[in-house]
């Protein structure tokens, strides 16, 4: 059984009686382990297919499910379940608190959780020492790099230890430099066994993946292994 799995669905954006259909038939099966960046033009569904595989928003027809769980019409507590533990997004503006240190920033997802204050102190400087930004714990967002930023905002995502990490343009706001650096710490992170998804409109950033799926017009175009 794949870990993600769409059948036949679509979203629909309604605005009085104007209708935007934004996914139209997609049939797609995520394995676990696999590392997949999604490929669209502006305007062409690839953030709302993300976010559909994030639970962040339901389909208008058509039927999702993670793990065996159908997630098509799950109420936003269930959705915010997987979304807290087994789901972990990565934004091309790194979403950090700026009044928060780096710490605070990568313990939020833990908050939710039955965590000990140690337990959480624990998670937090794991996934620091995976995003190799230790050193940072106590800076607060205005004080570091781009690249640094885009490592806490990954760090962040490995705090609660999720299976699944979802990335929206991730190295959209570095130089090519430091978005090399990120593009290998994805590629080891799913060495170590995370499902990635990305999605971007860089050949050199897709390169990374091990699947290549193309979207036009709210439509999957092309489904390649690389």
């Amino acid at each position: 059984m794949a870990l993600i799995e769409l059948k036949s669905l679509y979203k629909e954006y309604r605005s009085d009686d104007v209708v935007t259909p934004a996914l139209c038939d997609i049939n797609l099966e995520i394995e676990t382990g696999e590392f997949a960046a999604i490929m669209g033009a502006s305007g062409s569904g690839k953030t709302t297919l993300l976010n559909m595989i994030g639970c962040m928003d339901t389909p208008t027809k058509g039927s999702y499910y993670f793990d065996g769980e159908n997630m098509s019409h799950a109420n936003e507590h269930a959705r915010a379940s997987v979304r807290g533990k087994r789901i972990s997004f990565v934004f091309q503006n790194f979403a950090l608190i700026p009044e928060y240190t780096v710490s605070e920033n990568v313990e939020i997802p833990l908050m939710k959780r039955k965590l000990t204050k140690q337990e959480r102190k624990q998670c937090v400087a794991h996934a620091l020492e995976l995003a190799s930004v230790s050193e940072l714990a106590e800076k607060r967002p205005m004080h570091i790099s781009g690249g640094q930023k885009q490592r806490v905002a990954i760090a962040r995502a490995l705090a609660c230890g999720a299976d699944v990490i979802l990335a929206d343009e991730p190295t959209g706001a570095l130089d090519s430099k430091t978005g090399a650096e990120i593009m290998q710490l994805f590629t080891e992170l799913n060495r170590q066994g995370k499902t990635v998804i990305l999605i971007t409109h860089d050949q050199n950033v897709a390169a990374y993946a091990k699947r290549l799926i193309s979207i036009e017009d709210g439509r999957i175009v092309k489904d390649e292994k690389l």
